[in-house]
């Protein structure tokens, strides 16, 4: 029996029927026809489509943590996020997933921009071994990628440890140009309204939050992650990654500013570890892809500006 969260009414359920499901050793979500392919990679569908490789490498390494010391992170490509793979409308994607030998779990790779069976594309795949599957990019969008949880214990650790990253379909026609109306005060003194037209090329940012739960010794703390106690939350694979570095303080004529109490990686001798800024000239059109990766809502504006278009897939 459960209890409904919408309405707390109890539901019970045929304990013969539970029987049967026991003794066939359970059940196995089908997805409907529509979204029931398998990832093959030798689809007639794919002929004469562009093919995209984009190959990651599950694997477990020590990262330095907020404060000093390390965390024990997975990652896709020993990096925070994973890479990011960018792709148009209508090209096939070609993905695999190697696990070098000695990895001490198995991992897998839940792609959000695919429309695939989940049961065995994204199935474990085994230290020392790879798996590739194939799909059309139908839907444009940005969309998260991450550790699958198909016969894959702990996702959660997985995901919340560092095996996350995004995925950028853009249009097949490209991006449509964007009305901005504002308003102006004419040659009479009337406030009138102004209509600015920006084209669809622009300066891009990708914006990816996490939330960490970590015990004192750069562990994961499942315990933390259910009642919610989040240790950090991270942009970009770090806990305030938007805090000026040192080489951001020598040039705007701070030197000698003390950052390092945060962040002790933010500084000139560990380039890999610097938070960076996001700096646009005045006047330049930006697009931003944000994905939350977390399982706690991110609260993400810009001060002081209002976006002139937001697509939420």
């Amino acid at each position: 029996s459960f209890t409904s969260q919408m309405t707390g009414a109890a539901f019970s359920t045929d304990v013969n029927a539970l029987d049967k499901i026991h003794d066939m050793g359970g059940l196995e979500l089908i997805m409907p026809g529509a979204f029931a392919e398998g990832g093959s990679c030798d689809s007639d569908a794919y002929a004469d489509r562009t093919i995209v490789e984009f190959p990651l490498t599950g694997v477990s390494i020590d990262l330095p943590r907020l404060g000093g010391g390390t965390y024990s992170a997975m990652t896709f490509s020993e990096q925070i996020p994973g890479p990011t793979l960018r792709v148009t409308q209508g090209d096939v994607v070609k993905m695999t997933l190697t696990i070098p030998e000695g990895e001490p779990t198995p991992h897998g790779n839940d792609m959000h921009a695919s429309q695939v069976s989940a049961v065995p594309t994204f199935g474990a795949v085994q230290p020392g071994t790879s798996k590739t599957y194939c799909y059309i990019a139908e839907a444009p969008g940005v969309y998260k990628y991450h550790c699958s949880g198909v016969n894959i214990a702990a996702m959660d650790q997985h995901v919340l440890q560092g095996m996350y990253g995004i995925a950028i379909v853009d249009p097949i026609d490209g991006y449509s140009k964007l009305v901005v109306e504002k308003t102006q005060v004419n040659a009479n003194g009337d406030v009138t309204r102004d209509r600015q037209f920006h084209s669809g090329d622009t300066l891009e940012w990708q914006i990816q939050y996490n939330q960490m739960y970590l015990t004192d010794e750069g562990t994961y703390d499942a315990t933390a992650m259910f009642a919610h106690q989040t240790t950090y939350t991270a942009t970009n694979g770090q806990p305030f990654a938007y805090v000026p570095n040192e080489i951001h303080n020598l040039l705007n004529g701070h030197p000698g500013t003390n950052i390092f109490v945060a962040q002790p990686w933010n500084s000139m001798d560990l380039h890999q570890y610097q938070s960076q800024l996001l700096f646009t000239p005045t006047g330049v059109h930006n697009r931003i892809f944000v994905e939350n990766h977390g399982n706690e809502p991110v609260y993400f504006h810009i001060v002081g500006e209002i976006l002139d278009r937001i697509t939420q897939a």
